[in-house]
């Protein structure tokens, strides 16, 4: 998501409605600096007066310099203002390959993206000349409100101290005021791992996040509704692992399971009942599990096209240079791009002890979170990292994990309700070495 910030008029008088006078006031709005070639549509300005309730509505803005304006007419009063339209925007994608044929060497995809901007306590008044009201716009997908709230990759292990993964989960969380839709919601994986920087070229990090996964939530648009402050569960597996590792949890109430028709000797598991994500791209010959050191970043996005048009046209091809003591190697790899204006949320994960590098825009996430403080840390299983809610307490508490004394951060408020906090920084949004929520269902018996 874009921060944007916008200045705000607060006063505290009000106007009566029969003393108000129509006044003539410009909206003016300031397209997204970082968008290429935009194409502004179907914009619509809505301005709510605070006292009496009535609306109004500008609907016909025109590009004037760098900036869509229109004017309407409107009592003289404090109004709260929203604005929402498509545009369609330009990206080029370098191929390295191809430089000696500039013909080539560039790809530009035409992407669609949705626009809206609010200011509130907007005061309206009479003047000698036609007064304005600026805003700048933000580049956004339309199921903004979805947010990932707890990602446990970590896994456990068996009683015999064998890793486990088949229970890892992640989870996505509804932090708006309305119902919401998950259909065609897209889980992303980062191709790059955040403890292996290399000189990636086209570095497009501005534009996309580069990725080895995708699988998308199925649906016609409203069959996957998700209230206010609720989450819907996404398993690796989706069955009562308990019955195989007493040391696990019950996934079988899951909403999702990632199930992949893979080559793997052992296969993977498909549990009946329990629907699938639609898998658009693997990345592997292999069955998915998440990364359990927690190099890797994760993401929810809204692909705009099609799976048909995103896998034939949002391939990245890029280059980088293997260094290893003396063993050096020129690589060439080929993988798929999501825009960042087509991405809701991003989660960046790392080892503290081994981080190099974040691996999406500081656009989407500015930080990291982590369980276990250095690589391949014994301690960091069943631990997840989950998102902070307001009003929530954390307090790291110990524990005998998988019959090993440990630590891990405790919900002190666990079962309550309250907004997820959302800063674009996961350094401060997440609390890292937490208490898996299935494991708290677990030790409470619910």
């Amino acid at each position: 998501m874009i921060v944007v910030v916008l200045l705000c008029s607060c006063v505290n008088d009000e106007i009566p409605e029969q003393e108000a006078r129509m006044v003539k006031h410009t909206i003016s709005l300031t397209i997204p600096y970082d968008v290429q070639d935009p194409k502004p549509s179907n914009v619509r300005a809505e301005l709510t007066n605070i006292q009496t309730k009535k609306t109004y509505e500008a609907t016909h803005f025109k590009m004037s310099g760098e900036m869509l304006t229109d004017e309407i007419s409107l009592p003289e009063g404090l109004y709260n203002v929203k604005v929402d339209g498509n545009l369609t925007y330009k990206m080029e994608i370098v191929d390295p390959t191809r430089k000696a044929n500039k013909k080539n060497a560039v790809k530009t995809r035409t992407l669609k993206a949705t626009l809206k901007a609010t200011r509130e306590n907007v005061r309206i008044k009479a003047s000698d000349s036609v007064e304005d009201t600026r805003l700048a716009l933000n580049v956004y997908s339309a199921n903004e409100g979805f947010l990932i709230t707890e990602i446990y990759f970590t896994g456990s292990t068996t009683p015999d101290g064998y890793m486990y993964t088949d229970d890892q989960y992640i989870k996505f969380g509804n932090n708006s005021d309305t119902v919401m839709y998950a259909d065609g919601l897209a889980f992303i994986e980062t191709f790059f791992t955040s403890d292996d920087l290399h000189d990636y070229q086209p570095n497009i990090m501005d534009k996309a996040m580069t990725i080895v996964t995708i699988y998308v939530i199925p649906g016609s648009g409203k069959d996957v509704p998700v209230k206010p402050g609720e989450e819907i569960t996404i398993a690796i597996t989706a069955e009562d692992h308990t019955l195989i590792n007493p040391n696990s949890i019950d996934l079988s109430k899951a909403d999702f399971e990632i199930y992949d028709s893979c080559t793997h000797p052992e296969g993977d598991h498909d549990v009946p009942g329990v629907p699938n994500l639609d898998n658009w791209y693997g990345g592997f010959e292999g069955c998915f599990v998440f990364h359990t050191r927690g190099v890797k970043s994760y993401g929810i996005a809204r692909p705009m096209v099609d799976k048909k048009t995103y896998m034939t046209q949002f391939r990245y091809h890029f280059g980088y240079i293997f260094r290893q003591g003396d063993f050096v190697v020129p690589m060439n790899e080929y993988e798929y791009y999501m825009p960042n204006e087509w991405v809701l949320d991003a989660v960046n994960l790392s080892v503290p002890a081994a981080h190099e590098w974040l691996l999406t825009s500081p656009r989407l996430d500015k930080g990291y979170s982590y369980c276990g403080h250095v690589d391949f840390d014994e301690t960091r299983y069943t631990h997840a990292v989950i998102r902070k809610r307001v009003g929530h307490k954390y307090v790291e508490e110990s524990a005998i994990i998988n019959n090993v004394p440990g630590t891990w951060m405790v919900d002190q408020n666990f079962g309550e309700k309250g907004k997820w906090i959302d800063t674009n920084n996961s350094t401060e949004d997440f609390v890292p070495n937490a208490q898996p929520s299935y494991f708290a269902k677990k030790l409470r018996n619910l």
